[in-house]
């Protein structure tokens, strides 16, 4: 196996350097000569433009870590070439793009993954187990925040730039896609919204809310599900042994009242793989089986479509 990756930025590194770890990168490419000769020299590998590593027959698949208004043109000819694709997230700006990736790697028969990196993550995959198993019931509510003083990338605003993770593991949750959005968007030192409240309304009643913002003085990474059985708590800043915990609270109508009885939380054992490293594991193990992917390209189109529901029914204040 050989994988090449396009784009040294930040999160192209991190790419190679676990590619590296695997003993299957071939190749990195940028089209900043600086950077890919950096890359080169850190990873111990050769490198190349992006025309180079396209055009190289010697390479399976690629990863492609570029800024998201170039991940389309970029990622279909990556797929014209006949390799197989992991693009991250947000992989189109536009949900016509994103369909455009689908269509063209169902065509060719290639595995092309979206990088929707918290899809692997053990606490997620912990708490997605338990939820299918039944243990939640009927999916009632999900509430999510991811909050933080982060990068500010010209090219995208808060919607784009975080929210994806949250709508990734919402939509994974959910089963469904939804049917009707709403989102508020503010502000704050950008000219585009630094802070968005989305809300979204499933076909089988199932709501959501995600509060995503760059601009928090404090970190916080919660994912809160609420079932007709139980309730489940996903915290990523807590420590691994308290990360997901499970609450079998009851709450029922009874005299035109509601009343309900509190219960501890379970906490759940979590797995410590690392989720880049599971990622690319489970890109790798795709392309050898040639089975449908987890975070398939399609379900990243899914994504896509919320954002833009959700956008439809914008209340954005400067």
């Amino acid at each position: 196996m050989r994988i090449g990756t396009i784009g040294c930025g930040d999160w192209g590194r991190n790419h190679a350097r676990v590619l590296a770890e695997l003993g299957v990168l071939a190749a990195v490419a940028d089209e900043d000569a600086a950077k890919r000769a950096a890359a080169e020299a850190a990873f111990g590998c050769r490198s190349t433009d992006l025309d180079g590593l396209i055009a190289d027959p010697g390479i399976d698949g690629v990863v492609l870590a570029l800024p998201p208004t170039l991940h389309p043109e970029v990622a279909l000819r990556v797929i014209g070439a006949g390799k197989h694709l992991l693009v991250e997230k947000p992989m189109a700006m536009t949900a016509l793009r994103a369909e455009e990736i689908v269509k063209a790697a169902e065509a060719a028969g290639v595995v092309a993954m979206t990088g929707h990196i918290l899809r692997f993550h053990p606490g997620y995959e912990a708490l997605e187990t338990a939820v299918r198993d039944g243990e939640l019931g009927a999916i009632r509510y999900v509430h999510s925040t991811r909050l933080g003083l982060g990068k500010f990338f010209a090219q995208t605003d808060v919607m784009w730039d975080i929210a994806p993770h949250d709508l990734s593991l919402l939509l994974a949750i959910v089963g469904e896609a939804p049917e009707t959005g709403h989102l508020e968007g503010v502000s704050g030192i950008t000219d585009v919204p630094d802070f968005a409240h989305l809300h979204l309304r499933f076909p089988s009643g199932a709501k959501s809310h995600t509060f995503v913002s760059r601009l928090s003085p404090r970190r916080e990474r919660r994912f809160t599900v609420i079932g007709d059985k139980a309730m489940a708590v996903l915290d990523d800043i807590e420590p691994p042994e308290t990360k997901l915990a499970i609450y079998r609270h009851k709450v029922w109508k009874e005299n035109g009242g509601v009343k309900f009885e509190s219960a501890d939380p379970e906490f759940r054992p979590i797995g410590d793989a690392q989720p880049l490293t599971s990622e690319l594991q489970h890109f790798l193990q795709a392309i050898r089986t040639g089975a449908v992917p987890r975070s398939s390209v399609r379900e990243g189109m899914e994504v896509i479509k919320a954002l833009e529901l959700s956008a439809s029914g914008a209340a954005v204040a400067a």
